[in-house]
């Protein structure tokens, strides 16, 4: 039976914990808790909340904790642990845990910290790749054969590293060089004739990637593959460590969670609780250029303040012109950022991909503008009036599905992230050009309007 604590309830016993000033069996505690429990509870907290919890967990339960906290936890918990005691707990965690908080810190302590560590020869190679890609999220702890060994000296070398199950998913064989030649199951191992060379029983074709290659193209390979681990080399092709499944869906959640945010503008940093000088600095120059954008939108329909004083109902459909060229410009742009994220949508399938979903505003905006006139007809018994609407529900349609492929696919050009392009972009260049074309059509025949 499952007696893990529900949220609601660890949560508030989290704080209370937070806010004792004395012992209180908090390291019992804190201990007895299962780290994922832990870390799924901590962004709740209050960033003080947060500080004053993780300076007390013991350095063994702080070295499992940190398997399972994201790049915020893990820097959180290092501001909170003493300099003194980090070493103990980085030397209770995974090397490539221990390698991910060493790159959070400054040079000088991250120096100071490394020197300390029992364990600094197996962490301090991993510190020589940017966290960003393989090799930043490779495990050490995988298992190398040389592929002269026999079935049996393989299995005999098994016993002897006695490898945790989830570095074990395959054995990787290297020539004496190092150099990464095959890949042999451990079924194919045990079944195997005790004096059967691994040479004849590896599997040369070996999905690799370059230890330089970005993390999110590493996930994208063992996706398409449908491996649970995948070998990292060097540039010479030596074997130097491997990405499991479990830490690639921690890279995809947190590059969702990333786009999540950065399409509204914001950063993936900000949480519920964060302090509020925080989430100011944050969102207040996203929110200054959406105000830039209205500003913008609003000159241009002062443009026509003659027409809208002539006809009062103009200003009563603008919104609805401008809401469905937004929404119409935000799904195409979802669409192109998800097609760069996975890969699908490059710049040699930019060209097609434009004319696609012009082909599509353009059909959908036709279908809607009918439907919309039509229903203005029957409402206002204008004809020219509806056929305004019409046509400029297609054109604003067709037009925000192209802004809506082609501002991601030009930021992606200008090396920004195409993420950004969602909300802010999009929405403020398909409000000026829909208000432009609805009430330029209004003022061209509102002799025939009124």
């Amino acid at each position: 039976m499952d007696e893990r604590p529900a949220m609601d309830e660890l949560v508030p016993r989290l704080r209370e914990l937070a806010r004792a000033d004395g012992e209180h069996g908090e390291a019992a505690l804190l201990t007895a808790l299962h780290p994922a429990d832990l870390a799924a509870a901590l962004p709740a907290l209050t960033e003080e909340e947060r500080f004053a919890l993780l300076r007390r967990v013991p350095a063994a339960a702080g070295g499992q904790l940190l398997e399972y906290l994201d790049e915020e936890g893990r820097a959180a918990l290092a501001a909170a642990v003493a300099p003194d005691a980090l070493p103990a707990l980085l030397d209770a965690a995974p090397a490539e845990r221990a390698a991910n908080v060493l790159r959070l810190l400054d040079p000088d302590r991250r120096r100071e910290t490394l020197a300390a560590l029992a364990r600094r020869d197996e962490v301090a190679p991993l510190l020589a790749y940017p966290d960003e890609s393989a090799g930043g999220i490779m495990r050490s702890g995988f298992v190398s054969l040389r592929e002269e060994l026999s079935a049996e000296g393989a299995l005999a070398a098994l016993r002897r590293l006695r490898p945790r199950a989830d570095r074990a998913y395959y054995l990787y064989t290297v020539d004496g060089e190092g150099r990464l030649r095959g890949v042999v199951s451990v079924r194919d191992l045990i079944v195997a004739a005790p004096d059967a060379p691994l040479a004849g029983l590896a599997d040369r074709d070996v999905h690799a990637v370059d230890a330089d290659m970005d993390r999110e193209d590493v996930a994208r390979t063992l996706r398409r593959y449908n491996l649970l681990a995948i070998p990292v080399v060097d540039g010479a092709g030596r074997l130097v460590g491997a990405t499991t499944a479990d830490e690639v869906i921690d890279v995809l959640a947190e590059e969702a969670t990333e786009d999540m945010y950065r399409m509204v503008g914001m950063d993936e940093s900000e949480r519920v609780f964060g302090p509020v000088r925080s989430s100011v600095r944050r969102r207040l120059p996203w929110m200054l250029v959406n105000l830039l954008w209205a500003f913008l939108a609003a000159a241009v329909v002062n443009l026509f303040d003659g027409t809208l004083a002539r006809f009062t109902l103009l200003a009563a459909l603008m919104p609805v012109v401008a809401g469905q060229a937004g929404n119409a410009g935000a799904q195409t742009a979802t669409i192109a950022v998800r097609g760069m994220a996975l890969g699908e949508l490059g710049p040699r399938d930019a060209l097609r991909a434009t004319r696609k979903e012009t082909a599509v505003g353009f059909a959908n905006g036709l279908a809607v503008g009918a439907v919309a006139g039509g229903a203005l007809y029957l409402w206002e018994g204008n004809a020219v009036l509806s056929a305004v609407l019409a046509g400029a529900l297609a054109g604003a349609i067709a037009l925000a599905t192209l802004i809506g492929a082609v501002i991601p696919l030009g930021l992606k050009w200008r090396g920004v992230d195409p993420a950004l392009a969602a909300n802010i972009f999009v929405t403020g260049a398909t409000d000026i050009l829909s208000f432009a074309l609805f009430l330029g059509l209004a003022a061209l025949l509102i002799g025939r309007i009124v």
